[in-house]
């Protein structure tokens, strides 16, 4: 299993809230370590099955850490809803 790498904590939180608060119970989460040239690209990859649902509605985020800030991501609460 793969380390995924400075994962910014405030994008992701914000992220399963808004899942969570949109019905979700469980979730399935994947990634994938990319090193470019310009350094490390850590992808974070969320599955929401319909079963996990309470509104039996299937979501899929994929979300590319790369350009997060290491303190601060810049998730906008648009970029959040546009993601699901």
């Amino acid at each position: 299993m793969n380390t995924l790498r400075k994962i910014p904590l405030e994008g992701l939180i914000q992220i399963l809230t808004n899942l969570f608060e949109d019905g979700a119970d469980f979730i399935d989460i994947s990634g994938q370590q990319d090193d470019r040239e310009g350094g490390a690209i850590d992808v974070i990859k969320i599955t929401v099955k319909p079963e996990y649902m309470s509104d039996e509605d299937e979501l899929e985020i994929e979300v590319d850490m790369d350009g997060y800030e290491e303190d601060k991501p810049s998730l906008s609460e648009d970029d959040i809803n546009e993601l699901i």
